[in-house]
């Protein structure tokens, strides 16, 4: 019979440390909040249910909770009192009885990882009280972990630490799992006699042991247990996830030339043989198929670039592009909400947006697409085969016929025939001798 477990997500710290007016669990990793990463793992694992709790100031939390996951419940602390006390409010207030486990984590620890959330599954059905716990070479400002026979003992924090226990590398990771037989009643016995007058979690430890339970720990690397306090710990937190998103690329098969450079989102797809050069920035919904290069100092977001293409060196994709097999766009070249087709070169000083544009067409340098009318965005039809001489300039809404040729300066304000040659140039103009004359020259 399948057993249920529940998992409560501490969310609840005002996370002032953050300087921000965002929840510090909504801040962003590779493009995901923090919270959306360990959700969306729990539900990986087939977590049965999840319960946030949260502040009462929280109502950018709440919405985001609502919106994105409703069948996450919510609950509310009034006072914040410590972790054992934000845990001791779920049991007060949601009906946990059908839960035959209960695992515990932290809104601010995203780099948890599945393969442990599986062990502490196994644990929350099998074992009184369990922890994650780590060697650290440094365990200052951690919980030090006390063995007795080399079986979970009691945790000391960092301030309570003695002489004789205050070297002690195994640390507390925080995460708790427990199966759900007594422990409503034994966390009743939690205590505030501290400093901080907090009831704190990691006390329930001795509180299982000398009750007739039994608490281990499982080991976990120390990164899975780093929680995210501040900026400095949010780009340290985003560095290990683009160290993760570059490993998985390259040994999918794609080739970056300088990983650190290279900056990735949660839901990239890059396909085998793709060359990534150096300084690129990949953002939100971006697809990029086989054999594709991107050459330095590229952005790009929300695109699909379609085999053997050629982005870059300096290109801007943006807001929803789709760039055809075989393509080129080039330097400082600019595309917006287009999708051009197979064999269109755009190699540099360009921007298209709004615009279609067919096969085989030629973008000449300096070409702009004059999509916005002050009001509303306009659309630019370039057909197949056309060519677009360069410093040309397309006055949106209008339409590019095949095979049609552009003359290089031209200004297009309507529909240009199928296969026709089209120029808007003043007449040339020379004066002869006029430098002698007005300015002196000879």
């Amino acid at each position: 019979m399948t057993k249920k477990i529940t998992t409560i997500i501490l969310a609840a710290g005002k996370g002032t440390r953050m300087k921000s007016n965002l929840p510090k669990p909504l801040h962003c990793l590779a493009g995901k909040p923090m919270l959306s990463h360990i959700i969306d793992n729990l539900h990986d694992c087939e977590i049965d249910e999840t319960i946030v709790v949260i502040n009462k100031q929280s109502d950018l939390l709440k919405n985001y909770i609502s919106k994105n996951y409703p069948q996450i419940q919510t609950v509310t602390t009034k006072e914040q009192k410590g972790t054992g006390h934000a845990v001791k409010s779920v049991f007060n207030e949601v009906d946990l009885s059908n839960s035959d486990g209960v695992i515990v984590v932290f809104g601010d620890t995203p780099l948890l990882k599945k393969s442990t959330i599986e062990k502490l599954k196994e644990a929350a059905v099998n074992d009184d009280l369990s922890i994650l716990a780590f060697t650290a070479d440094n365990p200052k400002g951690y919980g030090r972990v006390i063995l007795n026979d080399n079986n979970l003992h009691s945790i000391v924090e960092e301030a309570n630490t003695t002489e004789k226990n205050k070297n002690i590398k195994l640390c507390n990771g925080g995460v708790m799992a427990f199966k759900n037989n007594n422990i409503k009643d034994l966390l009743n016995l939690l205590k505030n006699d501290n400093s901080n007058e907090e009831y704190i979690l990691s006390d329930m430890v001795e509180i299982v042991n000398s009750n007739g339970g039994f608490s281990k720990y499982i080991e976990c690397d120390q990164l899975e247990s780093f929680g995210v306090d501040t900026k400095n710990g949010l780009a340290k937190a985003e560095k290990e996830f683009q160290k993760k998103l570059r490993e998985k690329f390259m040994s999918e098969g794609v080739t970056i030339l300088d990983p650190d450079s290279v900056f990735f989102q949660h839901d990239t797809i890059i396909e085998a043989n793709v060359e990534i050069q150096n300084n690129v920035y990949i953002g939100k919904n971006v697809h990029i198929k086989e054999g594709v290069t991107v050459r330095a100092f590229s952005y790009i977001e929300d695109s699909v670039i379609h085999e053997n293409a050629t982005i870059g060196p300096f290109s801007r994709l943006r807001n929803n592009v789709s760039i055809g097999k075989d393509c080129k766009v080039g330097n400082f070249v600019e595309i917006k909400n287009s999708n051009l087709e197979g064999d269109v070169k755009a190699s540099h000083l360009t921007y298209i947006g709004d615009s279609s544009v067919d096969e085989n067409a030629n973008i000449g340098a300096g070409t702009i697409t004059c999509n916005f009318d002050g009001k509303n965005k306009n659309k630019t039809h370039i057909g197949k085969n056309s060519f677009i001489g360069s410093n040309s300039s397309l006055v949106a809404p209008v339409k590019i016929g095949e095979g049609a040729h552009i003359g290089a300066g031209s200004v297009i304000t309507k529909d240009v025939e199928k296969g026709s040659l089209v120029l808007t140039r003043a007449p040339l103009k020379s004066v002869s001798n006029w430098a002698k004359k007005i300015l002196g020259n000879d």
